[in-house]
């Protein structure tokens, strides 16, 4: 069906073209920019650095409080610093996709975006786990599915940036689908339409029901993350019809500082509407000209926008692990050091899109049909699995906390009650389960990791949930994600090194700190469950 769609295409589709601003040449990819002032958007460049600026900012406090206990003196506003450079992307990316849908055949542009995101990404994913490696650090996220970006549900990625790179792929895809059914010019409406979509799903749906970073392929449309991008594809008509001019991004302000104010879901809300105003005005207002250090600079942060992105968390793990000093000091070593990765690697990406990008035009339109029909296979297979998983899983963890709040809540004060109350009841797995809640480890100075496993060697199928419970409160539940193969040796414990058996759940240090009572609950599918023994070294 997807090769049928793709060669259905061998002519540009006629549509009416979305009108620009005079000057305004709609020809830069939004992950980052090979070209700059002269393409007519510098304005946007330099957005586009400001925003990689404020998520480095953002995640260099981050990480200085969670690998190195360095207290965040403003929390709310460096939060809401990574909430803004995000939503000033993906309004930046809508404003460009806008104009490039009905610019260019649904081939070249799907393919432009393709070899945008994919190249520059798996080699820094290369880069950063050869590093890691020789250096004895963890470096996860390295299977198929995760680097396939597709939306697949919580994944555990490598560069612990590609929630983003998820939405932008599925965006792309959408946008190429749009074309294909001939309605790129009526790009407008349906932005509309799909905001209407998103502000009735945030009011009739129980909080908390979309994930709003990492959802499955059927709910990524109706996340709030998505508000800023489908704004930014109602810019240029809005542009070309003077009804957004430069005075009005000023709104952006004081709409920005209300996402202090408000809850996560609300601050998509304004800060997708404060981003959406600020890059109409950069795209509306007279473009800044490369004539002085200051300028230049800006330029090119925005030229290295997408690979300070994909590089600056790796960076910061890395000078944690590799430099000594205080939070501020490690925080200011890990800025510094993503800008610099950024200025070598930087040219080389804007490099390597141009040449692949010169490729593709000059590439016959069957053998770009082949690729893009690959391509769509392998996304929307891998979204479609991830998917499925994801469904299942969030089916069982559903069922899981039924069960549980079907308990009194004093059942969790204590093993004894709780094996009392399940004997009461007739949950009680069998016996012939076997488990363990291991270890509660330190993993930062504000997190810490439970361990655990859960097996039943009389139906070696059998999967459980753990509960963990600290001091008679639900802090955790997950599902089993680690193969055992370290406990195979155990007397009665065969088979275990073919099942996920194994628990490494992370929970905020304050959830369960020092002196808490811990407490771990297996959950079968039914309900049925049974108490871990061990104490988790507390």
């Amino acid at each position: 069906m997807i090769a049928r769609l793709v060669r259905g295409l061998p002519r540009p589709l006629r549509a009416a073209p979305l009108a620009l601003p005079a000057g305004l040449v709609p020809g830069l990819a939004p992950a980052a920019a090979p070209a700059r002032a002269a393409a007519g958007l510098s304005n946007i460049q330099a957005l586009r650095g400001l925003a990689a600026l404020s998520v480095l900012v953002h995640h260099a406090a981050f990480y200085a409080q969670f690998l190195r206990g360095a207290e965040r003196p403003f929390p709310g506003l460096d939060a809401a610093l990574g909430l803004w450079g995000v939503a000033v992307f993906f309004a930046i990316s809508g404003f460009l996709m806008a104009g490039l849908v009905v610019r260019d055949r649904p081939l070249a542009f799907l393919a432009h975006r393709i070899v945008r995101i994919f190249p520059t990404y798996l080699a820094v994913v290369a880069l950063f786990a050869g590093l890691f490696a020789a250096l004895g650090l963890t470096f996860g996220g390295l299977k198929p599915l995760a680097l396939s970006l597709a939306p697949a549900g919580p994944r555990s990625y490598p560069l612990n940036v590609e929630w983003t790179l998820v939405f932008e792929t599925s965006f792309y895809v959408g946008l190429f689908v749009v074309a294909v059914a001939g309605l790129a010019h009526r790009i407008v409406p349906l932005a509309l339409g799909w905001l209407g979509l998103i502000a009735a799903a945030t009011l009739l749906l129980p909080r908390g029901a979309i994930d709003l970073t990492a959802p499955p392929l059927y709910a990524l449309a109706l996340s709030g993350a998505c508000i800023p991008f489908a704004g930014g594809l109602l810019l240029p008509r809005l542009i070309a019809s003077g009804r957004l001019t430069p005075s009005l991004g000023l709104l952006a302000l004081p709409l920005g500082a209300a996402c202090l104010l408000v809850e996560t879901e609300a601050a998509r809300w304004l800060g997708g509407a404060a981003a959406v105003l600020l890059v109409g005005a950069a795209a509306a207002g007279r473009q800044m000209q490369a004539r002085n250090p200051l300028s230049r600079a800006a330029l090119a942060l925005g030229d290295w926008s997408y690979v300070l992105y994909l590089v600056h968390v790796p960076v910061l793990w890395l000078a944690a692990a590799l430099l000594p000093g205080s939070g501020l000091a490690y925080g200011l070593a890990g800025i510094a050091a993503s800008l610099g990765v950024a200025a070598l690697l930087g040219p080389l990406d804007v490099a390597l899109y141009r040449r692949l990008r010169r490729r593709i035009d000059a590439t016959a339109p069957r053998a770009l049909r082949r690729g893009l029909s690959l391509y769509l296979a392998v996304f929307l297979g891998c979204a479609a699995w991830g998917s499925v998983e994801t469904a299942r899983n969030d089916r069982q963890e559903s069922r899981a906390r039924a069960a549980l709040a079907a308990l009194p809540p004093e059942s969790w004060a204590s093993r004894t009650l709780a094996e009392s109350a399940l004997s009461g009841r007739g949950l009680a797995l069998p016996a012939s389960l076997r488990g363990e809640l291991e270890a509660i480890e330190t993993l930062s100075p504000t997190d810490i990791v439970v361990s655990a496993f859960a097996f039943d060697p009389e139906r070696p199928k059998l999967e459980t949930m753990l509960a963990v419970f600290c001091d008679g409160r639900l802090v955790g539940l997950d599902r089993p994600r680690r193969y055992r193969k370290d406990l195979a040796a155990r007397p009665g414990l065969d088979g275990i090194a073919r099942r996920r058996t194994g628990y490494r759940m992370r929970l905020p240090l304050a959830a369960c700190p020092a002196g808490a009572v811990p407490l771990g609950v297996a959950i079968d599918a039914d309900g049925r469950m049974a108490v871990l023994p061990g104490t988790a070294g507390r």
